[in-house]
């Protein structure tokens, strides 16, 4: 049996990230080349169709943890989980290589990935998702559901 806390934010969680890393590798599979984007520190590669479809994936699984009975706090928690796990994931994996690389005396500008990593992978896929899931953060009929 789950937990209120697993149905209200471990099962959205886990359909939002696991469809938006589906997303995201048939758009790099199928999808047209992402847009490269100058910026003051670092580049910013930017995936369209991921981009958008996020709006969806941000609504959806907002809206599932809402009918679990989520209040907004882990409503909000689950609508920027993608970025957050996803993001997350990759900003960290990208400190250990600039870190690995700098030691072991390669030329590294870690400014460079501030853009890149920072700005690319958390900043800009936040958005959509917080604009997909505005619909069901705010408080309302299923606020404080008993059968969470």
């Amino acid at each position: 049996m789950l937990t209120s806390f697993q149905k209200q934010v471990g099962v959205p969680v886990l359909a939002a990230v696991i469809v938006a890393a589906a997303v995201m590798a048939l758009d790099g599979r199928f999808g047209p080349p992402p847009l490269v984007l100058p910026f003051r520190y670092g580049a910013i590669v930017v995936h369209i169709p991921w981009l958008l479809s996020l709006l969806l994936i941000g609504a959806g699984s907002t809206f599932l943890a809402r009918r679990a009975g989520a209040n907004s706090s882990r409503r909000l928690l689950v609508a920027l989980s993608p970025v957050l796990l996803i993001g997350g994931t990759v900003n960290l994996l990208m400190a250990f290589v600039v870190t690995a690389a700098s030691i072991s005396g390669h030329r590294v500008h870690p400014i460079d990935f501030v853009g890149h990593f920072i700005v690319g992978w958390l900043v800009f896929p936040a958005i959509p998702l917080l604009l997909g899931s505005l619909a069901f953060l705010r408080s309302g009929a299923f606020e404080g559901n008993p059968r969470g």
